[in-house]
């Protein structure tokens, strides 16, 4: 029986050259963390092992228990070590042999000499000032306590949050297949819709597709009729003719990169009236917020553009009253679009976010503190090679309409017989979500990852019920 391979999205060339960058940057010597998979109940029952996205990102193959070292000055392989995960003769017996040290050392683009056990990782980094970057995981930063690390300053987050912001021609094949495998999903869970199922029904149809292609799911799959439920959990409801059906989902291929989609149609594959203005409000917000992801644009700019389409598309549906430009300026429109448009995706389905705002908002800028524009998670110049969601939304929130603090400010320019009407039919909510792949004009302006699962009302509905061949 032959020994497992390891699978790289990239050459190893490419990780050295990214090893050596952040060296370049660096003061001290810096430690990326993989993790270990983490227990569901009790120590032998795991959830699926992920490695940390940064320890992956330079180059790190997916093992458990493995870190990287890597010195100021680094060339990327001189100066870098990595500490492989021990496995027991125990885990050979339950999971099988894994990988040996010249595969691990070739799949990461440095020798068989820099590769370290874990007690010969610690005694090279115990006591030193080395700094950290650790995922969320408690068996890992019970590590980095024992090593003495320092938690890493915000230059050094910079250094790399400059380097994932920007995909190279690698990590965008690999998002072209993530979404190539999310667009397939999509259509196997239209496919299975139809009056009387349950959303659970087209969660599997979406999990079928994801295990047949290689991949998994991004995260946990949203299917449901009460989209006005922004991260809506499980899938309780059988659905009935008239409503519609939300679905935000998506694929992390083999090599770990994500994709995130969102579609909204009608269970009978017909919109009412209502439904139909509605729905294509929010498919014009988010055209013109694609068509505006060009280097240079801020995209809180392009936040704001779309909820001007989205309130202008109100009033002319009766739900708001006054110009659009003056309703977003007095944020309106956050009754209605009350998150923000979108965010950076690569892999992590929302990307560098275990940095927090460093990494989703530009030096100098910070999160408003006002409802929904709170929710504005991405606030930098858009530039080439950035990969970003535009999904703008409208949705009708039963809590939202009761809470006077937020609607009282606004009873001047809110027709609210119109929005109580829609409230009480169960409206719920429609958002439209695209992965789009910032590039100059002469490269031929945004390119959108995911347009192949279409969003015009016609076609959407026309697979409603249909497989598709």
């Amino acid at each position: 029986m032959s020994l497992p391979t390891i699978r790289m999205p990239a050459p190893p060339g490419v990780y050295r050259e990214r090893r050596k960058r952040l060296a370049a940057s660096i003061d001290r010597p810096m430690v990326l963390f993989a993790g270990w998979a983490r227990a569901r109940t009790y120590a032998a029952n795991v959830h699926p092992f992920l490695p940390g996205s940064t320890y992956r990102y330079f180059g790190g193959p997916p093992m458990q228990g493995a870190a990287w070292l890597i010195e100021p000055g680094a060339d990327g392989e001189g100066g870098c070590t990595l500490c492989r995960g021990v496995a027991t003769f125990d885990d050979t017996v339950w999971i099988g042999e894994g990988p040996t040290d010249g595969a691990i050392a070739s799949a990461a683009g440095i020798g068989v000499g820099a590769l370290a056990t874990p007690g010969g990782f610690e005694k090279l980094v115990g006591g030193r000032d080395a700094s950290v970057i650790c995922p969320e995981c408690p068996v890992a930063m019970g590590w980095w306590g024992r090593l003495g690390l320092k938690d890493a300053t915000e230059s050094e987050r910079t250094a790399i949050i400059d380097m994932r912001l920007y995909k190279d021609a690698h990590e965008l094949t690999a998002m072209r297949r993530a979404a190539e495998i999310g667009v397939w999903a999509h259509q196997a869970a239209l496919a299975a819709t139809g009056d009387g199922r349950w959303e659970a029904e087209l969660a599997g149809a979406l999990m079928s597709i994801y295990v047949s292609a290689g991949a998994e799911p991004s995260f946990t799959p949203i299917v449901t009729v009460h989209g006005e439920i922004l991260h809506r959990d499980g899938y309780p409801d059988r659905m009935r003719k008239g409503q519609l059906l939300l679905v935000d989902a998506g694929a992390m291929e083999p090599d770990g990169y994500c994709s995130d989609i969102t579609r909204t149609w009608p269970v009978n594959g017909k919109l009412t009236g209502r439904q139909r203005a509605v729905y294509e409000t929010v498919l014009r917000a988010q055209r013109a917020a694609i068509e505006a992801c060009v280097p240079g644009r801020r995209f809180r700019e392009v936040h704001d553009l779309a909820a001007g389409v989205i309130c202008e598309g109100l009033v002319d549906a009766g739900v708001l009253k006054g110009r659009a430009d003056d309703l977003v300026s007095r944020r309106v429109h956050t009754l209605f679009f009350v998150h923000g448009l979108g965010h950076l995706l690569g892999l992590d389905v929302h990307d560098l976010e275990d940095f927090g705002d460093s990494a989703g908002y530009a030096p100098g800028r910070t999160r408003r503190a006002a409802f929904g524009d709170k929710f504005l998670r991405l606030d930098r110049d858009l530039a080439p090679g950035m990969v970003v969601t535009i999904e703008p939304g409208v949705y009708l929130i039963p809590a939202l309409w009761g809470n006077q603090e937020l609607t009282s400010p606004f009873a001047d320019c809110v027709n609210r017989p119109v929005v109580d009407e829609m409230l009480a039919a169960g409206f719920g909510g429609i958002r439209i979500e695209d992965n789009i792949h910032v590039r100059q004009a002469s490269a031929g302006g945004p390119e959108n990852l995911t347009a192949a699962l279409p969003t015009d009302a016609e076609a959407v509905c026309a697979l409603v019920g249909r497989s598709v061949s």
